[in-house]
């Protein structure tokens, strides 16, 4: 039974190990590569770490919206900033690096993964 649970312990030290090195490894596109493939006007979907699905729709001239688990829509500002892009809305600000995986476009907090943008 120790055996078992120790076993489990180093498979779990060892994925997460492996995610922490995935995302300081990470390659990252240029900000605005990223704006010119997201603000497209048309409509994304966002998922968040949480499990949440967002509906975020950005556009060439720097304003969007988002609709998600609330019953309105909000509208968004976004922007290139350095190395990231940054979308702005009455919850805040959430500046983003991306990354391509399958189906779209993963965002990161620093070293976490953040809102995944698929079609």
């Amino acid at each position: 039974m120790k055996t078992n649970i120790r076993l489990a312990a180093m498979c779990v030290a060892t994925l997460a190990a492996e995610v922490t090195f995935a995302a300081s490894t990470q390659t990252f596109l240029q900000p605005q590569q990223v704006a010119a493939v997201l603000a497209d006007g048309q409509p994304w979907s966002a998922h968040t770490p949480d499990g949440k699905t967002l509906k975020v729709t950005l556009k060439t001239d720097g304003t969007g919206s988002i609709r998600g688990p609330l019953p309105f829509t909000l509208s968004v500002t976004w922007a290139v900033n350095g190395e990231a892009l940054c979308i702005n809305g009455r919850m805040g600000t959430r500046c983003l690096r991306f990354s391509k995986v399958s189906g779209g476009l993963q965002g990161w907090d620093g070293d976490k993964p953040d809102l995944r943008f698929s079609r």
